[in-house]
């Protein structure tokens, strides 16, 4: 780690609250505390603010009550879920105080538990720039293009502050508190290949490519505790190259019909119930030989499943949008063919492949998953009315699901589990809020910032060096 030459030559200022990182739970945690009459410094590592929420499709949602949560959180600490939700609900009602526009989607279809959907209008960006321009209005300082390098400590532990790497170098601040909120570590090389394994050099960042993981490294400095899982991720199957697949088009081609279709790896072999969804099945994918999954279905899948989402009344179909992305689709008018080509093309087993074909089909037939190898809980859609079709995917990350380790009140915890005295963590630095399912991004960051904010502002009184 490189550090500056001399303390005492290093540009210094002070406030507060310093909140590392400017997507929603930065702002969301910044703005929260000025509420509450303290001073902030946002960093932001980017030379733009927003983080990946900026980026994203828009919807912040969360499942309606701590029943639904846990329903696909197995093993979740229930307290933490409880702080998620209902800070989740408080924080929409405070969105809509701050003037950000937004409106409950409602008539949606059957989803995996009950939830609730708000869309921001017009879009992620517009109400990210909302609180960005609410904390500078009030006199807060957002600075971007401003990296977290450390945090400072006084002697009795308390972090009372930062040394950041700006345009014009070091910078160190001063505060009674700090917030990371950082975004996770998705896009570090070298942290997936830690914690993801082997194939980790295959994932597919769909998100921005500045979250590398700097708050949970300042946080582990201090001595913060760690909560998992570490090796799993919020994200989706992606189309694999040659296909182009990023933030401009991703909606577009995440296979969201998975569920009524079957995934193999490349030994031909089924190796998790599709039925969960690709945003839990990509955490076993990430583990198959190459992390290649090949996707199988039929027509009556895709045009009864695959364009089940809509934009201003038309309806994307998935499969063209692939192939302009540049994706291979494989179609074939028998099963015989279509894993010949597989194999051909993509080194499947072809004698694997039409074994776990055939055998899907007759669970499909008998209405009986349990006699499949690896079960599958719903979605029996037989595989039997040409043309078939075969897609190439990989694993595409979004956000990480380990972090740092909190209490229900945002406070970062040591290995002992007591507070780390003046940090903080909101959104995907936090750990342990996701245990399988996912249930919402900017929900995180939403609920999380508000507690983190709050909370970091209470400590405002009193002396940082203390």
């Amino acid at each position: 780690m490189v550090q500056p030459e001399k303390l005492d030559e290093v540009e210094s200022t002070d406030a507060d609250i310093v909140i590392a990182g400017s997507g929603m739970g930065g702002l969301t945690a910044a703005l929260s505390a000025q509420e509450a009459g303290a001073q902030v410094i946002v960093i932001e590592k980017a030379p733009t603010i927003g983080g990946s929420a900026a980026v994203s499709g828009g919807t912040v949602w969360c499942a309606e009550n701590l029943e639904a949560w846990l329903s696909v959180q197995p093993g979740g600490d229930p307290a933490l879920g409880k702080a998620l939700i209902d800070n989740f609900f408080e924080g929409v009602d405070w969105l809509h105080r701050q003037g950000v526009e937004m409106k409950e989607l409602k008539n949606l279809p059957p989803f995996k538990f009950t939830r609730r959907v708000y869309q921001l209008i017009p879009d992620a960006r517009t109400a990210i720039d909302h609180l960005a321009a609410r904390i500078t209005e009030g006199r807060g300082t957002i600075l971007a293009g401003t990296r977290l390098h450390r945090l400072r400590q006084n002697g009795r532990g308390r972090v009372n502050g930062v040394l950041a790497l700006g345009p014009k170098g070091f910078v160190e601040i001063s505060a009674r508190a700090v917030v990371l909120a950082t975004g996770g570590f998705q896009a570090s090389d070298e942290m997936r290949s830690r914690y993801f394994g082997r194939w980790a050099d295959r994932i597919i960042v769909r998100s921005n490519p500045y979250s590398t993981g700097d708050g949970l490294k300042a946080a582990l400095d201090v001595g913060a505790a760690t909560s998992g899982p570490f090796s799993r991720f919020y994200g989706h199957m992606v189309p694999a190259p040659p296909a182009e697949t990023g933030l401009h088009n991703f909606v577009h081609v995440k296979p969201d019909f998975s569920e009524y279709a079957i995934f193999v790896n490349l030994n031909g072999d089924r190796f998790d119930d599709e039925f969960l969804g690709d945003e839990v099945t990509v955490h076993a994918a990430i583990h198959q030989p190459e992390a290649t999954i090949v996707l199988i279905f039929d027509e009556p899948i895709r045009r009864k499943r695959g364009s089940p989402w809509s934009s201003a009344d038309s309806p994307i179909d998935r499969i063209e949008h692939i192939r302009q992305a540049g994706g291979e689709v494989l179609e074939a008018m028998t099963l015989e063919t279509l894993v010949e080509a597989m194999a051909s093309r993509w080194n499947v087993r072809r004698d694997r492949a039409l074994e776990t074909l055939t055998a899907y089909n007759a669970a499909c037939a008998s209405g009986d998953a349990s006699s499949l190898a690896v079960p599958k809980s719903g979605g029996l859609d037989p595989i039997t009315t040409p043309p078939f079709y075969a897609l190439r995917m990989l694993p595409g990350a979004t956000f990480t699901y380990g972090g740092v380790r909190v209490n229900a009140r945002a406070e970062i915890v040591d290995t002992v589990g007591a507070p780390i005295e003046g940090l903080y963590a909101a959104g995907a630095d936090v750990g342990g809020i996701y245990t399988r399912g996912y249930t919402g991004g900017l929900s995180l960051g939403l609920a999380y910032g508000r507690i983190a904010g709050k909370g970091a502002a209470s400590l405002r009184e009193g002396t940082g060096d203390e």
